[in-house]
């Protein structure tokens, strides 16, 4: 994994350098990004040679000529026994299921990712950290094939066109009787502008859904995965289903017109299916609400998004073995969309999400979710400088985690996982969440622990009765009881380390070294989880599952801590949050919002103030700019969120 300095670094220098890029000569022109990533990337790196991915013959069936090269990337099978049956080379927005990702990162990155066929390119260097970028962007935007994706060029010293707003491919709904496809109407995003608004479609799929896929009431459907996609402009979308009574009719939804299509904007009939023809949606008057709260009749919020049917923010459901969720046949979904658009001309935004059905023996266990945002109103980032965040969570017994990812904004420069409870051992903010850190670059965040030491004890391998992470010695009498049948073995199963149904004398011995000697975890060896990209956060899978403790464990024992790093205009001071230039919060939501500038951002940069005055380079030189503002809480893009998020099954 590369490190948070060598990143800034590159990112740093691409935010200074890119006036003087525009004003130079580049070393070439490319119309697109992805024309920059096949003669830059594929051509230079010889997979357009005769012995590569060309020819009568291509290696792997791939034919990465100019002409053919995108449709046989994009949404294109695999075609090898090695490769999992779904793999396709490029899934818009999903570089770890785009077999054109695993096999150049497992080259270039071979610590993080493994190719499923092999490493890429064969018989030449791997991929610059620059190449790779990239590929990456170009996949996390929606692998378009025509126009810009942001900072592209400036990674390969290569001048493209003005961005413009992107779009993906659309996403081919699954073949009949084998699951539903629920599309969002067609949004248009104005120039230079931000929102987030909740709107209802109404949706009927009785017909579609064979017997088998039937929940046990008859009025739902079960599915095994979810598949879905958006074009690039989409900072988050939410679907859940409306459990309210409000007639569609109420005039509290707004007028009802047809989203897209040949009847885009005209008036429409909500359960007529029908009336805005096969490429069009009904939808309710869009209506600006953060996570719906206060939309329609009150009753609309999204809550935590753990109940919905399509979670950008979430964990998701991805086809693991008996694993499906259930949701109903006929209702009334609410979109909660967040976009924005930086370019200067409208821009479209659609959202396609793909169900595929569960078979009867596939529907063993329900999907479970869990979104967890109880530290993130204590986010506090002052101007110029940077703050890491920790907190706990205490898994559920028994649950059996099959996927875990996080949340925050473009503040937010990593976010970490770690299996344990660590906090700080003594100094002023003893017992305090806290993450190891090792020879990490913070930033120079200050040490949440101040110099004391930041621990998580290692759960024993025998003698802690109560599962609290320690033995003391009444538990060890309680494991000789049991070691001399004078105790049930119910008193202490801890005592029982190999589960023989008896305690030994070993095992004792293990219980009293756990006495004297306790352990604590290795930082490093606990991290189970790192994502360096706010817009492309890292998706951890398990399977099997990961599972830390059932009925009989503590809290302790099930506890995660969870920890993100924030930077405000650390790595670029010209990149700090501004009173002028941040978005306004929506309407009824102000957290976030700076009311009240704390530092300079012109003149004396990072000086404490309170009038444009106190910025001044010199008495009367009138250059100061009171302006910078402290990064909390909120909901737009500037500013931040802290969310581990989850899921699994019980």
């Amino acid at each position: 994994m590369r490190s948070i300095a060598s990143i800034a670094a590159l990112w740093a220098a691409l935010a200074l350098a890119a006036p003087a890029t525009l004003a130079q000569e580049c070393d070439e022109s490319f119309d697109s990004t992805f024309e920059l990533i096949q003669k830059a990337i594929f051509e230079r790196n010889g997979c357009t040679s005769v012995t590569c991915h060309t020819g009568a013959v291509p290696a792997g069936g791939l034919d990465l000529t100019a002409e053919a090269a995108y449709d046989e990337l994009v949404d294109a099978a695999v075609e090898s026994i090695a490769a999992p049956e779904t793999m396709r080379r490029v899934v818009p927005a999903k570089k770890e299921e785009s077999l054109l990702w695993l096999n150049v990162a497992a080259a270039s990155q071979p610590e993080d990712w493994r190719a499923p066929l092999r490493p890429m390119p064969i018989g030449f260097p791997a991929l610059t950290f620059a190449e790779l970028e990239v590929i990456r962007l170009w996949i996390e935007s929606g692998a378009p094939e025509e126009g810009v994706v942001e900072d592209t060029g400036e990674l390969l010293d290569a001048c493209l066109p003005p961005t413009k707003p992107l779009q993906t491919r659309p996403l081919d709904p699954p073949p009949a009787g084998v699951g539903v496809q629920f599309k969002a109407p067609t949004q248009i995003l104005q120039p230079r502008s931000e929102h987030e608004v909740c709107f209802l479609t109404y949706y009927d799929i009785r017909d579609q859904v064979p017997e088998q896929f039937r929940g046990p009431g008859g009025d739902t459907f079960r599915y095994k995965r979810l598949e879905a996609r958006q074009d690039p402009l989409s900072h988050h979308a939410v679907v859940v289903n409306y459990e309210g009574s409000t007639p569609l009719t109420s005039p509290v939804w707004g007028s009802w017109t047809c989203g897209g299509g040949a009847r885009h904007g005209e008036a429409c009939e909500p359960t007529d299916l029908d009336s805005c023809g096969d490429d069009g949606v009904c939808h309710s008057t869009p209506q600006s609400a953060v996570g719906c709260i206060g939309f329609g009749d009150g009753r609309a919020d999204i809550g935590f998004g753990n109940e919905s049917l399509f979670n950008t923010m979430a964990a998701g459901l991805g086809g693991l073995e008996g694993v499906y969720a259930e949701t109903p046949m006929q209702g009334v979904l609410i979109w909660n969309s967040h976009a924005f658009n930086v370019a200067d001309e409208p821009g479209k935004l659609d959202i396609w999400v793909n169900l595929y059905f569960a078979d009867e023996e596939e529907q063993e266990h329900e999907l479970q979710r869990f979104t967890v945002i109880d530290a993130m109103f204590g986010i506090d980032v002052p101007p110029f400088q940077a703050r890491e965040m920790c907190s706990h969570y205490a898994v559920p017994p028994d649950t059996k985690i099959i996927e875990l990812s996080s949340h925050h904004h473009k503040r937010g420069v990593r976010f970490r996982i770690f299996e344990g409870a660590f906090r700080c051992q003594g100094g002023s903010n003893n017992g305090a969440a806290c993450s190891p850190r090792g020879d990490d670059d913070d930033l120079g965040a200050p040490d949440v622990c101040s110099g004391a030491p930041c621990v998580a004890p290692e759960p024993p391998a025998a003698g802690d009765c109560n599962g609290d992470l320690e033995v003391r010695i009444d538990e060890l009498v309680t494991a000789v009881g049991v070691a001399l049948g004078n105790n049930p073995a119910a008193r202490c199963a801890e005592a029982d380390a190999d589960g023989s149904g008896k305690v030994s004398i070993s095992e004792l011995i293990t219980a009293v070294r756990a006495l004297l000697e306790p352990s604590m975890r290795d930082g490093v060896a606990s991290n189970i989880y790192t994502s360096l990209f706010y817009s492309d956060p890292a998706v951890l899978k398990f399977d099997p599952p990961y599972v830390l403790g059932g009925a009989n464990t503590s809290a302790a024992k099930r506890t995660l801590t969870y920890c993100g790093l924030y930077e405000n205009g650390v790595i670029d001071p010209a990149s700090v949050k501004r009173r002028s230039t941040a978005p306004a919060p929506p309407p009824g939501f102000p957290l976030g919002a700076c009311t009240r500038p704390v530092a300079c951002a012109e003149g004396n940069i990072g000086v404490a103030c309170t009038v444009d005055a106190d910025c001044d380079t010199a008495t009367g030189a009138d250059d100061g700019e009171c302006d910078a503002c402290s990064v909390r809480f909120g909901p737009t893009t500037d500013d931040e969120m802290f969310i581990l998020l989850g899921a699994g099954f019980r």
